[in-house]
């Protein structure tokens, strides 16, 4: 698993949250004593499950990369809760999840952040978007032939912001003023972000990423330089 991961190099995993009991019950045991108890207060047992499969995968990626047992990973959260490995590891991830479907990306060296949502075709978008997103952003979303298309280009736009800020360990807040799409129409293989507030520092280069229907994804890292994606790999057999 680590020969694809370089400093340029991302592998992204996907990974099905609906898994038997039994798979559930596997992955619970390798969570640390806070994940689990972070499991144990969802409300709901649908909730609970997927945090439960999503943080165990997470688990076995990171587990996988370095050669370790996935329970004897030490996780720690930065600035703005980013998550990260503790100790002196080069390595860096990101993990998102919505709905039944969980995304990870890792790499070495550069920041990464993931995002991946569920499309909502009825949501009432534009006063949103009008109110907090720039107005290529809002001329964009506006050019859309109808209110399916509308939330479509939408939430490729919120997915792009939420990687950028996750890559970043920065607050959504700070995101929202991003312009993540420099061309709707480019081919190239990632936007490059800057934040002209310089709230969030750097440049990012940002893509999206193919996930199955009814969701959108977008993958970003820091610097110019597009990354190259390994993936998105199915995590299907935990």
């Amino acid at each position: 698993m680590t020969d694809d991961i370089d400093s340029l190099g991302v592998q992204v995993w996907t990974v099905p949250l609906d898994r038997p009991p039994a798979t559930v019950a596997a992955l619970y045991r390798i969570l640390s004593e806070r994940e689990a108890e972070r499991g144990d207060r969802c409300r709901f047992e649908n909730d609970r499950r997927r945090f439960i499969v999503a943080h165990g995968a997470l688990r076995l990626i990171l587990a996988g990369c370095l050669d370790v047992p996935p329970e004897e990973l030490r996780l720690e959260r930065g600035r703005h809760g980013k998550p990260r490995l503790a100790g002196s590891s080069d390595l860096r991830f990101s993990l998102s999840h919505s709905g039944e479907l969980a995304l990870v990306a890792v790499t070495r060296h550069r920041e990464v952040g993931v995002d991946v949502d569920r499309l909502r075709p009825g949501l009432p978008v534009e006063p949103f978007v009008q109110r907090f997103f720039p107005a290529s952003d809002a001329r964009f979303v506006a050019a859309a032939a109808g209110p399916t298309e509308r939330a479509e280009r939408f939430l490729r736009l919120w997915t792009r912001k939420e990687a950028v800020v996750k890559a970043a360990g920065a607050r959504l807040v700070q995101g929202l003023g991003l312009t993540v799409l420099t061309d709707a129409e480019s081919d190239a293989d990632a936007d490059v972000v800057r934040d002209p507030s310089g709230r969030i520092p750097g440049a990012w280069a940002v893509r999206d990423l193919p996930v199955p229907d009814g969701c959108l994804a977008a993958l970003a890292v820091a610097g110019a330089v597009a990354p190259r994606v390994s993936g998105p790999h199915s995590v299907d057999e935990l």
